[in-house]
């Protein structure tokens, strides 16, 4: 496989080390934006360098996958108001 054009492994792999740094270090004190909002700037930064075309990264985006995670925490934050990660600590430790 070939490498593309060096402006954009470049830019690519400028953009996939600001992803890295916040997706690793979320609390960052000059930018606390979390892990979240890091790989969201890290897919910005991929198309806004236009090392991927928009096309491409919305064709990259799984609905069921983000359908799942999006279940997964309305259920987890229902549980974390309801207490029952309280009552259920001490079941497991």
């Amino acid at each position: 496989m070939a490498l593309g054009p060096i402006k954009k492994v470049v830019l690519g792999s400028l953009a996939f080390a600001v992803f890295w740094i916040l997706a690793v270090f979320p609390a960052v004190p000059f930018l606390p934006i979390g892990r979240t909002a890091g790989s969201i700037l890290g897919a910005m930064l991929m198309v806004i360098f236009k090392v991927i075309t928009p096309e491409q990264a919305y064709s990259a985006i799984n609905l069921s996958v983000l359908g799942l995670l999006f279940g997964t925490m309305v259920v987890s934050i229902y549980l974390e108001r309801a207490d029952m990660f309280k009552y259920r600590t001490p079941v497991f430790n």
